[in-house]
């Protein structure tokens, strides 16, 4: 599967198992997890299928207001 990983300078892309995959999940502890587009909290990844997984893409969280 497809493995993005947003940051304040663009993107890396990558192409990994399941395995690579959870362990950037687990290596970026703030960063929000979105499967195919929608986003997934940390607690639904063991419930994932995920031989049916196209995109997994990890972004920074946003914090609003003051």
């Amino acid at each position: 599967m497809k493995l993005k990983i947003l940051n304040e300078t663009g993107h890396t892309e990558l192409v990994v198992t399941q395995k690579e995959v959870i362990d950037q999940i687990n290596e970026h502890p703030t960063h929000w997890v979105f499967i195919d587009g929608e986003m997934v909290s940390r607690q639904e990844i063991p419930q994932v299928s995920w031989d049916d997984v196209e995109v997994v893409t990890l972004t920074q969280a946003i914090v609003g207001g003051q």
